[in-house]
């Protein structure tokens, strides 16, 4: 019986199991494919045996799950950004869209403003168009938009994750692989196969960019690669380093 491998369609992911995905590597992996707050709300329900989370989502659901050391997608002094549209100033007063209530974007702006806000949840893919309609003067963008935002009309208030390296001195805590509980057993195994993956996906990187392209949000080859090499990094394959620090400081968030 395949085990289902639940993870995004970023640019981060896709380069990084493309080889796992299209069976190059062998594994009984059946891929399947989310936002980041549709996989954060099925870990809730324990839904897939391996899936991508946010870290603060594995908080919420480490009795269910076992962090991988394998497959962390970190910023290392970049990550969510908060935008208004070109020529507005940020209200912390007003609702801000963000990509899912237990996301990264989310927990870092609330780490940035130090105090509540009223966060809206949108689909990523959502967040700069609702702001260019009017529907919100803010917002936190994640993957690809993080990249093009200036392009569309919108001003950066705060690179979000070079604020939280700024102040913790770690890199940025996006997303993580997780194992449910009950395939623990399977941990040394998945991490390998993980770590094979991304080898074979820097050894040859343009034999990924057309599959890569086709989950993508946005098709810009420089934003692909600028997406790809921010957050696939030394990190991807092992963050057992720096773990205990990561999660402590996430959870005084």
């Amino acid at each position: 019986m395949a085990l289902k491998f639940a993870i995004t369609p970023c640019p981060n992911d896709t380069f990084s199991y493309h080889a796992l995905i299209t069976k190059a590597l062998d594994s009984d992996f059946e891929f399947v494919f989310d936002d980041i707050e549709g996989l954060n709300l099925s870990a809730a329900k324990g839904e897939y045996p391996i899936a991508k989370m946010s870290f603060a989502a594995f908080l919420l659901n480490r009795d269910k799950y076992e962090l991988l050391d394998a497959g962390a997608a970190l910023g290392i002094g970049t990550g969510p950004v908060l935008v208004t549209a070109n020529g507005k100033d940020f209200d912390a007063s007003k609702p801000v869209a963000v990509p899912g209530l237990n996301t990264t974007g989310a927990l870092l702006l609330k780490f940035f403003l130090r105090k509540g806000v009223d966060m809206r949840p949108v689909h990523f893919r959502d967040i700069i168009g609702k702001i260019r309609a009017g529907e919100f003067d803010s917002g936190v963008l994640i993957h690809e938009g993080r990249f093009v935002c200036a392009d569309m009309g919108m001003r950066i208030v705060s690179d979000l994750g070079a604020y939280w390296t700024e102040k913790t001195g770690l890199p940025v805590p996006l997303g993580c692989i997780c194992v449910r509980r009950d395939f623990s057993e399977r941990k040394a195994e998945i991490e390998s196969l993980i770590r094979s993956s991304i080898d074979a996906a820097f050894a040859r990187p343009e034999d990924t960019y057309g599959f890569v392209r086709g989950y993508a949000q946005y098709l810009d080859d420089d934003v692909l690669k600028k997406h790809i090499y921010a957050f696939v990094n030394e990190y991807s394959k092992d963050i057992s380093q720096i773990r205990g620090k990561l999660l402590e400081n996430i959870a005084l968030c």
